[in-house]
């Protein structure tokens, strides 16, 4: 299979001049050329499209949560003629109707909800599929019926409703055909919208499947307008790989009670053959120690990232070689700088599950979730730390919208070191070199700015993007805490303290983080502006719904010393894959809210080595001066979340794989 990683390359990287364009994109969500269309009906479909024209530029995120509704974000880019301007649309779609052999689907949409600028609309469509061909007819508000392209209005307040599926409206209809060659689709559609060279706008495309995911179309239409779009498309439930290639189970044993002639196996024994067992599941044991009737073990997968499956493997090798007089498996759960939870599970529970319907479920009811005690007693085995370094150098494309309104590509090679002294602490830097597309560097500002002043930095050449010092620690079984220091990013350091109250058995934590920082200095790796801040921030992690489904609200005092609410919503999947969407509001601006969108996706899904490395893929971030946050302090909770019960709970359909 042709690697995942091209398909990025791609996505980012492709660029071709076209003449000017009347057209737009749909802000993420299903379309056929430049009109809506209905939702694929697919859930968990996830869809990355990049437009390119010569006066418009788009990067869209559209996801399926379920199978009826469709969420879009988009971050396009205008060129007016006179200048520039962007913008940031969320944008849902929703099917009413189901599609049956005499009556189409319907489906209605709403495109940059909460602002009236030039790229919102609402639409009504109802489609219909004969064979290889999907028609598709309906009607528009907002840019969908407007005969020229002026805003609705001004945006005024920070969510604006009253202009929904209101004023003039125009039809649009489409035709998308599925030619029977492997990969090629063939669009066409009509729109009542006018342009400089036509009253009404005809559009077509030809798209072509490259490999796995990755279409490449061409648009057209009589508006004398050209583009490109790149779309990948995925579902993070469908790996690119059969599921647990190369895998195998180790067969689950019932406990018997021991003959009395027959010699059970000792501590040592046990660890034994359980190491040699588990390094064919390439599983590794960092804690070992075996009571009367307790084994408790802490150990972790070094490719796998579904815990529940890990553990189930480990118990059934525990289940084999674990003396008659065994009643209870502890499995520890490590992130790395703490034993953050404890599995306890009753053995003559998952005996009783062999075999049933409901194992999975009976096997859940057998286990329980306890805190790690601070201290425990010696064990058989303890894996000793050793101090170590790692490094590498990444390259990373993102389109700016922080420095350029066109939404340029741009280039960043990054070279990261760490040195860790102890599972707790570490130091770790950072250099950078922006290498594609650098800023033309502004003069800087006579009082230091919060972020808007980020094109004041020295664009091209080597920086110091960060610089710190990190120690976690636990002040008592759920109460966690970290303290840093150093340069956490290139706008700011200083030092930052956390504290998260987590309790194993529920299904969400409490965090506060407290940090004092200076503004560094435009040009000097080391030096400071004469400006600081301090934040204060409480958080929300809590785990909601049946499928991985999280939310984390933040809270407190910002960098601006304004008081803002942030809000991040998305899904966590079993296999490692990570979906969210953020935005924030601050009490110093009535501002429509922006978005941000940020993936996860890991290299187990698409190549047959596994591994819980990850590609990561994020657009928005801190560009305004209110409701921002310092970054690089290290959140706690970015280490702790693959430990948590609900995120097991969820994952526990994985637990006899």
């Amino acid at each position: 299979m042709k690697s995942f990683h091209r398909v990025l390359w791609a996505i980012c990287c492709v660029a071709i001049p076209s003449s000017a364009a009347l057209a737009e994109g749909l802000g993420g969500l299903s379309q056929a050329v430049d009109t809506p269309r209905p939702a694929s009906g697919i859930a968990e479909e996830l869809t990355v499209i990049f437009d390119y024209r010569e006066d418009y530029r788009a990067l869209s995120f559209g996801f399926q949560p379920s199978d009826r509704l469709e969420i879009g974000i988009s971050f396009p880019a205008y060129d007016t003629g006179t200048g520039s301007s962007s913008g940031n649309e969320l944008s849902f779609g929703l099917r009413l109707l189901d599609e049956g052999p005499f009556i189409p689907s319907l489906s209605a949409g709403i495109v940059g909800f909460g602002s009236d600028d030039r790229g919102s609309g609402e639409y009504i469509v109802a489609g219909k599929t004969f064979g290889s061909l999907h028609a598709a007819v309906g009607l528009g508000w907002g840019r969908y019926a407007l005969q020229n392209t002026p805003e609705r209005g001004s945006d005024e307040g920070t969510i604006r409703t009253d202009h929904l599926f209101a004023g003039d409206t125009a039809p649009f209809a489409s035709l998308v055909w599925n030619t029977g060659i492997e990969g090629l689709v063939v669009a066409a559609e009509y729109s009542g919208l006018s342009g400089d060279a036509a009253e009404d706008t005809y559009a077509a495309s030809l798209s072509y499947e490259v490999f796995d995911g990755l279409t490449v179309s061409g648009l057209v239409n009589n508006q004398d307008s050209l583009g490109l779009r790149l779309s990948f498309q995925a579902n993070p439930t469908r790996a690119v790989l059969q599921d647990n290639i190369g895998r195998g189970p180790h067969p689950y044993l019932e406990n018997t009670a021991a003959r009395a002639n027959r010699p059970q196996p000792n501590a040592q024994q046990v660890f034994d053959l359980l190491e040699e067992r588990l390094e064919k599941e390439d599983i590794q044991i960092s804690r070992f120690a075996m009571g009367d009737q307790t084994i408790d073990i802490t150990a972790s997968s070094r490719s796998d990232v579904n815990v529940a499956r890990t553990t189930g493997r480990v118990l059934r090798v525990l289940s084999a070689v674990a003396p008659a007089r065994i009643t209870t498996f502890r499995v520890t759960q490590n992130t790395g700088a703490f034993d953050s939870a404890v599995m306890v599970v009753d053995r003559a529970g998952l005996d009783r599950a062999i075999g049933q319907p409901d194992a999975a479920e009976q096997a859940w009811n057998a286990t329980s979730f306890a805190a790690s005690p601070m201290e425990r007693p010696d064990a058989l085995h303890e894996s000793v730390f050793e101090p170590g370094l790692t490094y590498g150098i990444l390259p990373s494309f993102k389109a700016d919208f922080v420095t350029s309104d066109s939404l340029e590509l741009t280039g960043t090679l990054t070279a990261n070191a760490r040195y860790s002294f102890s599972p707790q602490t570490l130091i770790e830097g950072a250099l950078g070199y922006r290498f594609l597309n650098q800023w033309t560097q502004a003069d800087p500002p006579a009082e230091p700015g919060i972020r808007s002043d980020l094109t004041s930095y020295t664009p091209d050449e080597i920086y110091l993007q960060s610089l710190t010092t990190r120690h976690r620690f636990r002040l008592a079984p759920q109460l966690y805490s970290r303290v840093s220091a150093g340069l956490f990013e290139r706008a700011y350091g200083g030092v930052s303290g956390e504290v998260i109250w987590r309790a194993p058995e529920q299904n969400f934590a409490l965090g506060l983080e407290a940090t004092y920082v200076q503004k560094r200095a435009y040009e000097d790796w080391f030096g400071f502006e004469d400006a600081d801040a301090t934040t204060v921030i409480g958080s929300l992690y809590a785990n909601v719904g049946q499928n991985g489904d999280f939310i984390i609200l933040d809270a407190g005092q910002h960098l601006a010393g304004d008081f803002a609410v942030g809000l991040t919503v998305g899904r966590n999947y079993s296999n490692g894959w990570r979906i969210a969407a953020s935005t924030s509001w601050s009490e110093e601006t009535d501002a429509p809210l922006k978005f941000g969108a940020a993936l996860a996706i890991p290299l187990s899904w698409t190549t047959p080595q596994g591994g819980k490395g990850t590609t990561d893929l994020s657009v928005g971030g801190p560009s305004g001066d209110f409701g921002s946050r310092v970054s690089g302090t290290g959140l706690l909770y970015d280490e702790l979340r693959a430990s948590d019960r609900k995120r097991i709970e969820d994952a526990w359909g994985e637990f006899w794989n």
